[in-house]
């Protein structure tokens, strides 16, 4: 005979619910819904316990000991495979690939468990994985057992085996914010929790997403501390947040290597289906967990930022997704290289700054990138930018100025071409190099459209500014020159000078009628 009353009640409304304990209950309700598959009635079920579930309740019955009911539910909830990789039995293990199993095992290692008396490491483990048709040898660290596998011990009385009444300490394997600082004052840096949320907040880590983070500025070549970002979604429908944690299975494992916050938390949400009427609004935080130094062996909680997501947001960083190159694996003896999209996570980062998606390139493609890594990547992103503003009407002026602008570059290559001695090719990339810093001396309105008249007139015939006189002139007398200056940048980044033709004559200089056949790339 089942229980009538509920032993433990759960509210997603609750008023003395965090972000964190509303995560653990919708890891609770995901675990909740495997295990009622795989052990559908609950006679198969320690202290024969069952559950009610609606999209914003939990309720838990049972008979008998609690101990045995709540040990039996962690048990089943927390495992370790075979190969002493972490098994959450809350997410879909036949939709998850080995490759995904050893990242979600290695981030909640970095995060959770990140103090040694909260799990035993086991021998290394070593595997093999398939990568671009390719066999990689892998190692990992095992484990033979972690806190949350046995945590009925610390929600029971020892001696009458139930529930306890009163509050549960916890530290920072549990929850993200309960660090012990210091031992001497460990007593007064735990936290403590009712002991129904001590078990929701086992549950967090189900549905958090673990993504890496890549620093622009950092040498691929040299290995280089693990730095985790931990994206802890804002719930408000049980239902609506676990078919999401479950989609994300889908990605693979290079599309969790990011180079900004603002891009974990848009791919946290990224597989929506948004194109429906009515409203759409998701927050989450997104916590970077990194070494403090070379020396150190834990992780330490180093920034939190709070990111909003609309519809015009989410749907501009699917388009995103979609038009600009994705995250490239380099592949070497033992060793896996993920070659980041640097611009893709800067555009992210300004959609969920609420910004232009293009709004700060000048200051971080030039100002900030002294080593020209973002820089190098514009042009492998080119034909993104050109979607993405074709597919913006508030864009899609600046088209018209980027064809004016490269016109003109072509007349100035085209001059080069015809100067360059047989067989060897012009300085191009100097040029680019040098058009790059004749915009970085423009410090203002006036000394801005100076330079960039001079430039149209060095450039020669220009078609484009001829059938679009008016248009571009109004769009040079109104728009800031920051702004535009920005879009001479994408132009210089984009441009892809042809091969230096086999036959130069005459015909093929600035002031002549046959100049776009010189260099017609960017039509």
């Amino acid at each position: 005979m089942v229980a009538t009353q509920p032993k433990i009640s759960l509210s997603l409304d609750a008023a003395d619910t965090t972000i964190m304990h509303r995560v653990g209950m919708t890891g609770l309700y995901m675990t909740l819904k495997r295990l009622a598959k795989q052990y559908p009635s609950s006679r198969q079920r320690g202290g024969h316990i069952s559950w009610s579930l609606t999209a914003d309740t939990i309720e838990l019955f049972w008979q008998g000991s609690d101990f045995v009911a709540l040990s039996w539910l962690i048990k089943e909830s927390f495992q370790l495979d075979d190969t002493g990789l972490i098994h959450l039995a809350g997410l879909d293990s036949d939709a998850i690939d080995l490759s995904q199993k050893i990242h979600i095992h290695e981030g909640i290692c970095a995060v959770f468990l990140r103090l040694n008396k909260f799990y035993k490491a086991g021998e290394i483990g070593n595997t093999e994985l398939k990568v671009e048709e390719k066999k990689v040898e892998y190692q990992y660290k095992s484990l033979t057992w972690y806190a949350h596998q046995t945590f009925a011990e610390k929600l029971c009385e020892a001696d009458t085996q139930q529930l306890r009444h009163d509050y549960v300490q916890i530290t920072s394997w549990l929850y993200l914010g309960g660090i012990v600082r210091h031992a001497r004052t460990q007593n007064t840096t735990k936290l403590e929790e009712k002991p129904e949320y001590a078990l929701v907040l086992l549950f967090v880590p189900v549905v958090c997403h673990y993504c890496l983070l890549h620093i622009p500025s950092e040498d691929l070549k040299k290995k280089k501390p693990h730095r985790y970002l931990v994206v802890i979604p804002e719930i408000k429908d049980f239902e609506d947040a676990s078919q999401r944690r479950w989609r994300l299975q889908q990605l693979e494992i290079k599309q969790l290597h990011v180079s900004s916050l603002g891009e974990a938390g848009l791919l946290y949400y990224s597989l929506d289906d948004i194109h429906t009427e009515g409203g759409y609004y998701q927050a989450c935080q997104v916590w970077l967990y990194e070494k403090m130094n070379q020396a150190s062996r834990q992780r330490t909680l180093m920034s939190i930022e709070e990111i909003k997501i609309d519809k015009n947001t989410l749907i501009t960083y699917q388009q995103v997704q979609k038009y600009f190159q994705p995250n490239y694996q380099k592949i070497k003896p033992k060793q896996i290289f993920i070659d980041v999209n640097l611009i893709r996570s800067l555009i992210a980062d300004n959609l969920v700054k609420g910004i232009h998606w293009w709004s700060n390139f000048w200051e971080k493609l030039v100002i900030e990138d002294s080593k020209g890594y973002l820089f190098n990547q514009l042009f492998s992103n080119r034909e993104g930018f050109i979607i993405m503003a074709e597919n913006s009407e508030e864009d899609k002026q600046y088209l018209i100025f980027i064809k004016v602008f490269q016109q003109a570059m072509k007349g100035n290559f085209a001059k080069m071409y015809a100067k360059a001695e047989s067989g060897k090719n012009p300085p191009i990339k100097k040029k680019l190099e040098r058009l790059r810093a004749e915009l970085n001396y423009c410090y203002d309105d006036l000394s801005f459209k100076e330079y960039l008249s001079d430039f149209l007139v060095r450039g020669g015939l220009n078609k484009y500014f001829n059938e679009h006189q008016e248009e571009i002139s109004l769009l040079i007398k109104k728009t800031p020159w920051q702004e535009l200056r920005i879009w001479s940048l994408l132009a210089i980044a984009s441009y892809k000078p042809k091969d230096k033709p086999t036959d130069m004559d005459d015909s093929s200089f600035p002031n002549n009628q046959n100049l776009e056949e010189v260099n017609d790339e960017s039509e």
